[in-house]
This record gives structure tokens, C-alpha cells and sequence, in this order.
């Protein structure tokens, strides 16, 4: 094939069809969506807790000034939990701070996906998309390691006749695997179809002998 008196080593096929990337635009939107909803809710979860969870127990139930031995005893055991609590949540806030930001900055880049592959340009449409799913990934680690820090459950004592710290030690345990599974395979999703997309976008060419 000759194209002003030059032969062109490449002759075009076939187009792929627009909407292997328009798809993957689709896909974007959704997950915007989502990491809009999660930054959201990353900045208000701080504001309210600090405005609706009181640190002091005795807010939430007075000390019992003339109760009984039991009635004491009850309000100490509830006090123990609640400071736990407390402390769990203090230890989550960095948690919830960091997944805001997270949140916020796959949002906007995934904004910036959405059009990029909308209109076709494949090559910065899946540079993009491999961003973000890096990113993902990364911060996804991240906040696994920062959970796991603070723990997946707060650290009661359920006292011996219940197996004392064994429960909350099970579900941490639990948790983590499970987290991280959900990380690797959330991701590994994603790849895949991103793979899938750039393959089935790619322009069909041949050789001209």
C-alpha cells in the first residue's frame, strides 16, 4: 500500500469499537461516586463523633452516689468499656482522615479519566485508569496498616468467663485477612478489566508485504 509515493509498513484493519473505552469511562463514573461519597463521609465521621459522642461516661450514666455494691460495680464495668471505646475511636480518627484524602484524591483524578476515555484518547485514558488503580492499591494498603495499628476491633476484656480478649483478638485476626484479601481482589479486578479494555481498544493493524 503506497501513500504519497511512501509504502507504510502498517495497514489499519478494523476500528475498535468506542464503547470499550466509553464502558470504562462508565466503570470510573461509578467509582468516582463511590470515593465522593467515602470522602464525604471521611470529614463529617470526625465532626460527629466530636458533637455527639461524649468522652465522659458519667454523661452518659451519673455515678451512682448511694447505689449498692452491684449498682457500682455495673457503672465501673460500663465505664472500663466506654474508655476503651473512646480510646478505639480516638485511634480511628487518623484512620478516617487519612481515608478522606484518599478518597478525595481518587475522586478527582478519576474525574479527569471520565472525559480523557469518553472521547476516545486510549493511550492517557488507561495511563489514567493505571494510575488510579495504583493508587487505590497503595493508599488500600496503607490504611490497612494504619487499622491494623489501632486494631479491626476495639481491645475488650470480656472477663475470663467469656474468653477475656480471645473474641476481639479472633475478629482483629479475622478482619485482616479478610481486608487484605478484599484489596488484592478489588484491585485485581480492576486490572483485569483494564487490561481487557486496553486489548479490545487497541486498533487492529498488519503488515503489507
Amino acid at each position: 500500500m503506497a501513500m504519497d509515493g511512501r509504502e507504510s509498513a502498517y495497514s489499519l484493519v478494523s476500528e475498535p469499537s468506542p464503547w470499550w473505552l466509553r464502558g470504562l469511562a462508565i466503570i470510573m463514573a461509578l467509582l468516582v461516586m463511590m470515593m465522593a461519597l467515602g470522602a464525604v463521609s471521611g470529614i463529617l465521621a470526625p465532626m460527629f463523633v466530636d458533637r455527639f459522642v461524649p468522652d465522659d461516661w458519667e454523661e452518659i450514666e451519673p455515678y451512682p452516689e448511694d447505689g449498692t455494691e452491684e449498682d457500682i460495680a455495673n457503672w465501673t464495668e460500663g465505664k472500663e468499656f466506654w474508655d476503651v471505646m473512646v480510646d478505639y475511636m480516638d485511634g480511628m480518627m487518623g484512620v478516617v482522615e487519612f481515608s478522606a484524602l484518599h478518597s478525595g484524591l481518587l475522586a478527582i483524578l478519576g474525574l479527569f479519566c471520565i472525559p480523557v476515555l469518553w472521547k476516545g484518547e486510549r493511550e492517557l485514558g488507561i495511563k489514567l485508569v493505571g494510575a488510579w488503580i495504583g493508587i487505590n492499591l497503595l493508599g488500600g494498603i496503607v490504611m490497612m496498616w494504619m487499622i491494623s495499628k489501632v486494631g479491626f476491633y476495639p481491645q475488650f476484656d470480656f472477663g475470663p468467663e467469656a474468653g477475656g480478649t480471645e473474641i476481639p483478638e479472633f475478629i482483629n485476626t479475622f478482619s485482616a485477612i479478610a481486608s487484605g484479601a478484599q484489596i488484592v481482589i478489588c484491585n485485581g479486578i480492576l486490572l483485569a478489566i483494564l487490561v481487557l479494555v486496553a486489548s479490545k481498544s487497541k486498533p487492529e493493524t498488519s503488515f503489507d508485504i
